[in-house]
């Protein structure tokens, strides 16, 4: 399941969207979901991981992984920066 951070810009929202459709996941728009909430919507769908895309200076700068496990548990699993080839 891939997501933006809050307040996320058209651009970082459009990506997430492209990166969920290119890996054959589904995008979530995430309003003001909290991580918490977001590891619900993942755990009732089946979905083992959230990958939230991150701004800096209203553009897309990195992403964070979290895992998911089969009572909702919640968990960072990996955070990095995205590279110009993502974008």
């Amino acid at each position: 399941m891939y997501t933006t951070s809050r307040y996320a810009s058209k651009d970082t929202r459009a990506l997430a969207g492209k990166m969920a459709r290119k890996s054959g996941e589904r995008y979530v728009a995430r309003g003001k979901k909290t991580i918490a909430g977001l590891a619900i919507d993942a755990r009732k769908s089946g979905d083992a991981t959230v990958s939230i895309l991150e701004e800096r200076k209203g553009e897309a700068a990195r992403i964070s992984v979290i895992g998911v496990d089969e009572l909702g548990r919640w968990r960072f699993k990996e955070e990095r920066l995205l590279n110009s080839t993502e974008k």
